[in-house]
């Protein structure tokens, strides 16, 4: 998607170390930085998005870079729309390795 034409998004920055943490952003695209964590191998942090851009029935599509940090394997797992919020699984599927430091979360909705 093209950056050019997106229009309604923003930034914003989690707060909540331990297995959640939660953001305010109305917009239907945006960037999250969560704070430093230090989720264990194999182990999940999750982040609720309160959005009133969202609806139940939207479509969100969801990816997670390393910000600034150097170890664990962190993936999208599961992505859920409500009336008002989004709830994102990040999973770190490193066998040994704990995330060590910020994760960036990036996201569009889309009406279904």
């Amino acid at each position: 998607m093209s950056t050019l034409n997106r229009t309604n998004s923003g930034t914003a920055s989690c707060t909540g170390t331990g297995a959640t943490s939660t953001a305010t952003l109305a917009n239907r695209f945006g960037k999250l930085t969560t704070a430093a964590l230090t989720t264990a191998a194999a182990a999940s942090h999750v982040i609720t998005l309160t959005n009133t851009e969202v609806k139940a029935t939207d479509l969100a599509f969801v990816s997670v870079a390393l910000g600034t940090a150097t170890t664990g394997e962190p993936v999208v797992g599961t992505v859920t729309c409500a009336a008002g919020s989004i709830v994102i699984q990040i999973v770190n599927r490193a066998a040994a390795a704990a995330v060590n430091g910020t994760l960036v979360v990036s996201y569009g909705v889309f009406g279904a």
